[in-house]
């Protein structure tokens, strides 16, 4: 079971029982894409459930189905956080722990991914059209193709969007692309079924870590590769060993 030790002893137990208590039914099996070549020679994307969008886009809709195009090049200035059943306080400061678009520019520059694309996607986490959410995610699965992305790291940003997150994977699976997912809550990624994850135990809102570690950060993003090249069949989950230290407020 998840365990939530960084939060106070009452919000802890109130997620406890929200992951013990989580229900999905995935009738379906599970899409799977097998990486075509090694990951120095592919192109790969970020997708990112943490409802964010440009200041000049238009809100997201409550529940909404919806994705945004960022650059990659953009500061969080830049940034709305319209989706923040999240503390977004860290993300404000670094947006790389939620959206590690540095950490992967690091990596093509080692020369560990061929390249990344010019523009992320952004999904509002807490998503409950889901109809409408596969109809979306394939959508953002063709226009990731056209770019000529053939890798896809996930990030979610709470617990819901653990969900959202998921299933996107799935989707842009069925539409070809290999993706591996950051998991932050175990029960959710095993009961929707996500591809490839990678479980990490941080709080919400900062998946990578606080802001300006940029070496944890380097060290996860790495490990989400690691998983994308060495996990060999669908449904397996990589226990990342990070622990966090302290207790937030």
């Amino acid at each position: 079971m998840t365990q939530f030790a960084f939060y106070p002893a009452e919000r802890a137990a109130a997620y406890e029982k929200w992951s013990a208590e989580y229900s999905f039914e995935q009738p379906e099996p599970t899409p799977w894409t097998p990486l075509r070549r090694e990951l120095r020679r592919s192109k790969v994307a970020l997708v990112t459930t943490a409802g964010l969008r440009l200041k000049t886009q238009h809100s997201y809709a409550r529940g909404s189905a919806e994705f945004r195009e960022i650059s990659s090049y953009v500061s969080a200035e830049d940034l709305a956080f319209d989706f923040t059943n999240y503390d977004p306080s860290e993300a404000e400061k670094d947006l790389n722990v939620i959206v590690p678009v540095d950490r992967l520019k690091d990596l093509v520059d080692r020369g560990q991914l061929g390249g990344l694309n010019e523009t992320y996607l952004s999904f509002f986490g807490a998503c409950t059209d889901l109809a409408g959410l596969r109809v979306s995610a394939a959508a953002a699965g063709e226009k990731l193709r056209r770019y000529g992305v053939e890798a896809v790291f996930v990030v979610p940003a709470n617990q819901g969007c653990n969900q959202t997150a998921a299933l996107v994977a799935r989707e842009l699976e069925r539409q070809g692309i290999s993706t591996v997912c950051a998991v932050t809550i175990k029960e959710v990624a095993r009961q929707v079924r996500v591809p490839r994850g990678a479980f990490i135990n941080f709080p919400f809102g900062r998946t990578f870590g606080r802001a300006g570690e940029t070496a944890l950060q380097e060290s996860i993003v790495a490990d989400l590769a690691r998983a994308l090249r060495t996990l060999d069949r669908p449904g397996k989950i990589l226990d990342l060993p990070y622990r966090w230290e302290g207790v937030l407020e």
